[in-house]
């Protein structure tokens, strides 16, 4: 073999070998987890925010809900829990979730129903707050199946 061909072939090892050595060390793939793919460190909510959340928890019939979240959420995480899709993700807005026993909602907001349907009890409701001056951005839903937390890695937990 020539002395060419045999720096080629000598290059081409150690050039293996250090990629070898970086895939083995978490630097290939995606075995290894990612530093930003870690949850994010819970903080206190702000108190307007848990104000609010007092006042609503009460206002729809269950003062002391099982539990209550906080969040600044943007799509798909916000599409997902307001079922408007996730569309946007420049689109921000703070969320509170109450998770309890509402159904004195379908008392107070007129809902189109046959008279002789039970209806399904409502497990959680959500309302959206603007992120410039905290106002009820009007927009506000409700669950009838189990809220599934884990499905929102950044909402909080919030005490009421």
């Amino acid at each position: 073999m020539n002395r060419l061909a045999l720096k080629a072939v000598l290059g081409s090892i150690l050039v293996f070998a250090a990629v070898a050595a970086v895939c083995l060390s978490g630097g290939c793939g995606g075995s290894a987890p990612e530093a930003s793919a870690k949850s994010p460190v819970p903080s206190p909510a702000p108190s307007w925010v848990t104000e609010a959340a007092a006042m609503q928890a009460a206002h729809w019939g269950d003062a002391h809900p099982e539990a209550a979240y906080w969040g600044l959420l943007h799509d798909p995480q916000l599409g997902e829990i307001t079922a408007s899709g996730p569309n946007d993700p420049s689109h921000k807005a703070y969320v509170i979730i109450l998770v309890g026993d509402y159904e004195q909602m379908y008392s107070q907001v007129h809902w189109p129903r046959p008279p002789s349907t039970p209806l399904p009890a409502i497990k959680w409701i959500y309302f959206l707050y603007t992120t410039t001056t905290h106002a009820d951005a009007g927009s506000f839903g409700f669950g009838i199946k189990e809220f599934d937390a884990t499905r929102y890695p950044d909402l909080q937990p919030l005490a009421l």
